[in-house]
């Protein structure tokens, strides 16, 4: 990986700039070294993309729409359903024609970290894996999230492990599936996340946890859960707040702290996202 600094929307294609993209949001000003992302939504549009020294995966956000891809002499063109990714590798000029509105999510990701020398663009029409974890970027650009050790350096390396594996499979369309963790592995690190919650938990105590190393943990556990870790310790943090809150023996503000939330906001975000209600109409309606 390159030295860490923030990958900007100056290292990428432009394609907000070029072709008149409605910007919904993006990932400049967190501080991310291994990604950049934006959300945005697309016009119809014909267009080169330009060979440049980093990957690039779009999740079509919705649709069906018609879209043309070529690359390297070849020519597809197609009615896109809403959850299909398309991956254009570094190093690869790309020309692209959209022949309606599109909502689509933009990951570029830093060289080296697509394991596969010589891939060619790929149109895969869904993978789980690589949607959940699309969809962590997607919330994590929204949320301004900056803590890019524990959230998006793992994803990072998890898009490029996916991405890497499809890249082997003779038939891209029939995506193959990674190994996941083991039954007993998983219960070994719900009961560590649940001992820990109120403390910081890092990526490389998860996979302790596991007794396997940091790479194979994130590639597993994207695997077995569809989360990104950090998906997963909110969860869980979520999940002690509704206990502790249905007990209605202490405040928000120390409930949020107990489940390892840096403040009571931190918990009503959270805890909404995920609950559709906020920590206080919860207690009410138990209580």
């Amino acid at each position: 990986m390159e030295a860490k600094r923030e990958f900007r929307g100056s290292d990428t294609h432009g394609v907000l700039q070029r072709f008149g993209a409605e910007m919904r949001a993006t990932s400049e000003g967190h501080g991310w070294s291994s990604i950049y992302a934006s959300i945005q939504r697309e016009n119809p549009f014909e267009g080169r993309f330009e060979a440049i020294p980093y990957d690039l995966i779009v999740l079509h956000r919705s649709g069906p729409v018609e879209t043309t891809f070529a690359s390297g002499g070849h020519v597809t063109s197609r009615c896109i359903p809403k959850g299909s990714i398309f991956f254009l590798p570094a190093g690869h000029a790309c020309e692209v024609g959209l022949r309606g509105a599109l909502d689509t999510l933009h990951i570029y990701l830093r060289a080296n970290l697509v394991s596969v020398h010589n891939v060619t663009p790929l149109l895969v029409e869904r993978d789980v894996i690589i949607q959940h974890l699309a969809q962590a970027v997607e919330q994590a650009v929204c949320e301004k999230v900056s803590n890019s050790d524990l959230f998006i350096d793992p994803i990072a390396r998890a898009l490029a492990d996916r991405v890497s594996a499809i890249s082997r499979s003779s038939e891209p369309w029939q995506v193959q599936t990674a190994a996941g963790l083991p039954d007993y592995e998983l219960r070994r690190l719900n009961d560590f996340i649940e001992a820990n919650l109120e403390d910081e938990i890092t990526l490389a105590a998860m996979a302790s946890a596991c007794g396997i190393g940091t790479k194979s943990f994130v590639r597993a556990f994207a695997a077995t859960t569809g989360k990104s870790p950090y998906q997963y310790v909110i969860a869980a943090r979520v999940e002690r707040a509704k206990r502790l809150i249905e007990q209605d023996q202490e405040s928000l503000a120390e409930i949020a702290l107990r489940c390892g939330f840096s403040h009571q906001e931190h918990l009503t975000r959270a805890f909404r996202r995920l609950t559709g209600q906020t920590p206080g109409r919860y207690r009410r309606s138990v209580n």
